[in-house]
């Protein structure tokens, strides 16, 4: 797929998470680009979801590499400097197409929808709800293709803490939210307070078990239903309730 849009494509925006940058940056996609001689840029969406600094410092990091457009489709934030950016492509060709590549559940068709100004793509918080590619007019001589999100070769549980894998569909919902709450823990813990009104504990697996108790998730016996617990934790982390991030 991501070779097929990369050769309809005159141009590439790769879309990332704000959140986590160089863990949804996709280096296949990179290479393949830069193998074809497209342009390529990265739209960093979600910056709603973290604080202005933390969103700069990564821009300037990647821009060492790559152009990068800061923006959120929720919020509409850089939707002008991507419509100018746009526009400029577009007096270079009587004709342009631009790909919209990146993981599951980064908002590549909230991108679209918000440039478009209307919903044209599908959006879901569930990743993978984009079936096949889409052409979506945005003028008369400029096209966004729309994909699937592209997964390469990696484990599931990675792909489960890029937010890129639905948590029901995980062999070990436990393990990969210990995993998720271990990298939490570590780059920004008071996430968790903020989230759940619960105090982390330095054990990942103590935490789990915190969250299911406030949210009073429980098997028979009394004990704390961690697979629920979690599911939910892996959710909340998609939908953007846990407001943690790193580089």
């Amino acid at each position: 797929m991501a070779k097929k849009i990369l050769s309809r494509s005159d141009v590439i925006f790769e879309v990332i998470d704000a959140r986590i940058p160089f863990e949804t940056r996709n280096s296949v996609v990179e290479s393949l680009a830069r193998e074809r001689n497209k342009r390529l840029f990265i739209i960093m969406n979600k910056v709603d979801l973290v604080p202005e600094k933390f969103a700069r410092k990564v821009k300037k990091e990647i821009e060492k590499e790559i152009p990068v457009v800061l923006f959120s489709a929720h919020k509409g934030i850089g939707k002008r400097e991507l419509e100018n950016l746009i526009r400029k492509l577009s007096k270079e060709n009587k004709l342009i197409k631009i790909g919209v590549l990146g993981y599951p559940n980064v908002g590549k068709s909230s991108v679209i929808n918000k440039l478009k100004g209307k919903k044209v793509a599908t959006t879901s918080p569930k990743p993978g709800m984009t079936r096949g590619e889409q052409l979506v007019k945005l003028a008369p001589n400029v096209f966004l293709i729309d994909t699937p999100g592209i997964i390469t070769l990696e484990f599931q549980e990675d792909l489960a803490v890029k937010g890129s894998w639905i948590p029901e569909k995980l062999e070990q919902p436990v393990e990969i939210a210990l995993k998720f709450l271990s990298k939490v823990l570590e780059k920004r813990p008071q996430a968790i307070k903020e989230t759940y009104g619960v105090e982390p504990s330095p054990d990942p697996y103590e935490t789990l078990v915190r969250i299911g108790e406030r949210l009073n998730y429980r098997i028979s016996g009394g004990n704390v239903d961690t697979e629920r617990t979690a599911k939910k934790i892996l959710w909340d982390w998609i939908k953007g309730n846990i407001k943690a991030y790193w580089m």
